[in-house]
This record gives C-alpha cells, structure tokens and sequence, in this order.
C-alpha cells in the first residue's frame, strides 16, 4: 500500500498534519500495521504520530512483511520496539503465529509481550498458533482484568489459584485449548458478565459449569468425542442447560463420537441449533 501525504492548507494552517489526536488514531488503527508505522516519512507533523496507536495486529500479513524487510532472527526486536514505542493504552492486541512465526518467537517472548499488555489496559486479546505444539501461555494473562474480548487457538495454560476470574469479560473464544484437569469450568464460571462463548475441540463434559453463567447469551460448541470418555448427550440434558440459562438467544451444538463394539466402529454426528 502506497501512501502519499499532500498538505492542504487554508492560510497557514496545515489542516491534515494538525487533525486532532483521536481522529490521527483513528486512521492509523484502521491501517495494517507495518503501513501505520511508516506514516513516521510523510511529513514533519506526523513524524511519530503512529505511537498513538490503539491496537495492534501482528499477523501473517505483517511476519510476511517482516521477513522481506528484516533479518528474521530480528523479529522479536521489532515488535518489543513497537510496544514499547506506544504512548497510551492498547485497547486491541492480535498475535497469529504461523509456522514461520513461531520459528523466531518463543514462549518468553510471549510472556514479556502479555505482561507488558496487562499494565496497558488491554481489552480485546487474540492468541492464536496455527498448528501443534500448543503454546503455553504465561501467567501474567490473568493479570488482564480490564479484558472484554478473548480468543485463544492452539494454546495450554494452568490459572493460578489466586485467579478470581475476568470480572469485565464479554466474550471468549477457545479453539484446541487444554486446561490444567478440573479447572477448565471454573475459568469461565468467574467471569460474571460474560455473554459469548464459543468452544471448539475442547472439553466440553462442563454443562453443570456452563449452567452457572447467568449472562450468557450465546453459547457454541463444536467437539469430537470418544465414546471410552463415558459421557451421555441426550435431550433432556440440553433442555435442562437451557432453563438455566434465562438470557440465552443462541445455542448450536455440533458433535462427532465414535462408539466401538468388539473391532467394529460406528460414526454417529449429532447437531443441534437453537435460535430464539
């Protein structure tokens, strides 16, 4: 993407490079990011106007631009300078990790980035690796209590026990995500506001945890399951989840399982949408 600064003056006034900073902001959070960084050469006035960025998106786009422009093992440096650069809040944080990716990061790295966000007011949070291993997730992202938004692909983590929930969480979103056994209800439960969950190929034995989320709207899940995992999915049970849940509007559950008799096996799908 070309950018081209033109200076529109009504007198002596430099109208574009004196725009007020939360409409500068604005723009360049609508921008990629590796775009937004290089308004820095338009012009005088906007030199460093891109440290008022609000949200960052560090995805397959930007490693792809990374790597053209950069020695790879320099990755880790660029994106600790960009945060570290930023003057105010980051509102919205988006980390892809594709198999290049995860080559030049490490899980170090990561946990410097997250506990860096935890002091800088992160609300909308995205973690995703494209393929195994999981990345273990450090402990500082329960220090992120201002969250509303989060999204976690491919990813393992333990809550520590002094971790009493997000108590600003709107919405989350858990794609291969493994939990320490036993805890996985529980980190959902302590988020009182939540309103949105959707949870593919995880553990999903939790209805009894989901039943105690009072707000919840919109609930989706997506799993494979063993019938040795001894689990019964049966009508009644769905209803009963439901007149728990008074302020749900969306319900889609979609489930493959396998059960085996001697050396016989049989796929069964199971699918159920609900829509107020």
């Amino acid at each position: 993407m070309e950018l081209n600064y033109e200076t529109h003056k009504f007198g002596q006034e430099d109208v574009i490079g004196n725009m007020p900073d939360n409409v500068i902001t604005n723009i360049l959070d609508r921008l990629p990011l590796q775009d937004a960084v290089r308004t820095d050469i338009l012009s005088k006035n906007w030199r460093c106007k891109w440290n008022m960025l609000s949200q960052l998106i560090f995805d397959e786009r930007f490693f792809a631009h990374l790597s053209q422009t950069e020695d790879k093992n320099n990755h880790v440096r660029v994106i600790s300078r960009i945060l570290l650069d930023l003057r105010g809040s980051i509102t919205k944080f988006v980390l892809s990790i594709d198999n290049h990716g995860y080559s030049v990061l490490n899980n170090e790295d990561i946990s410097h980035w997250i506990l860096f966000l935890s002091r800088k007011g992160i609300k909308d949070l995205t973690i995703q690796k494209s393929n195994p291993p999981l990345l273990k997730l450090p402990i500082h992202l329960f220090s992120c209590l201002e969250l509303k938004h989060l999204k976690l692909f491919n990813c393992c983590f333990n809550p520590p026990p002094t971790f009493h929930g997000f108590p600003n969480l709107l919405s989350l979103e858990l794609c291969k995500v493994e939990f320490e056994s036993g805890k996985f209800g529980d980190f959902f439960t302590r988020s009182p506001v939540l309103e949105i969950l959707d949870m593919s190929f995880a553990n999903f034995n939790c209805f009894g945890k989901i039943a105690e989320i009072a707000n919840l709207a919109s609930l989706k899940i997506l799993s494979l399951l063993l019938r040795n995992f001894d689990y019964t999915l049966s009508s009644s049970t769905i209803f009963e989840l439901l007149g728990f849940l008074p302020k749900i509007q969306q319900l889609h559950l979609d489930f493959l399982w396998f059960e085996v008799r001697g050396r016989k096996a049989k796929l069964f799908f199971f699918k159920f949408t609900f829509l107020f």
